[in-house]
């Protein structure tokens, strides 16, 4: 099975608490006004990898867990899934999900409840750019939750982390990463 993504961004510190590999799928409807990340909207971006090798991008170096971002990971469920499944059985590493979609939504759906349950923290619901951020519970806007589904981490776990950092790219490109709600 392949996935759609738009990038893979190893050692990062503004996309969960400690150090993440963090992946972000391509493509997303939600059209949230004032979205970080508007370069991952388009389906058809990206790239269509397998499956297996997101997951071995992902453990090329070692880190505290995996965040998976957007894009809108939910509107690729099967792959997400799939995803989810293989980082639980061949890693220790926690796993967080960022969504644009209501908490109450996504467990209407039985393919988003089996997502969730190999998530340790979810934090979920439309961006809105005329809301204040919630930085204590790492939200960009205040009307989002942060949902801890596991044991995993408390919310304090969330409060004052990195809320953005630049990466340049191999090919010199300049990659902003993070959740502040404005360019950093």
């Amino acid at each position: 099975m392949d996935i759609r993504i738009h990038k893979i961004r190893n050692g990062s510190r503004a996309n969960g608490p400690g150090l993440r590999n963090v992946v972000w799928f391509q493509g997303c409807t939600l059209n949230c006004r004032g979205c970080f990340n508007p370069q991952t909207h388009h389906r058809n971006g990206g790239e269509s990898v397998p499956i297996a090798h997101v997951f071995s991008k992902l453990m090329e170096t070692a880190c505290d867990g995996i965040s998976i971002s957007g894009g809108e990971p939910f509107q690729q469920p099967e792959a997400l899934l799939a995803l989810l499944q293989m980082i639980r059985e061949n890693s220790t590493a926690s796993i967080l999900v960022f969504s644009g979609y209501p908490y109450d939504f996504l467990k209407r759906d039985p393919l988003f409840t089996a997502c969730l349950d190999h998530i340790d923290a979810l934090i979920c619901g439309p961006y809105r750019d005329d809301l204040p951020p919630a930085y204590e519970r790492f939200c960009s806007s205040s009307n989002q939750e942060l949902i801890l589904l596991t044991g995993r981490y408390t919310t304090e776990d969330f409060a004052n982390l990195p809320i953005g950092e630049y990466f340049i790219e191999p090919d010199g490109e300049l990659f902003i990463s993070g959740i502040c709600s404005k360019r950093i």
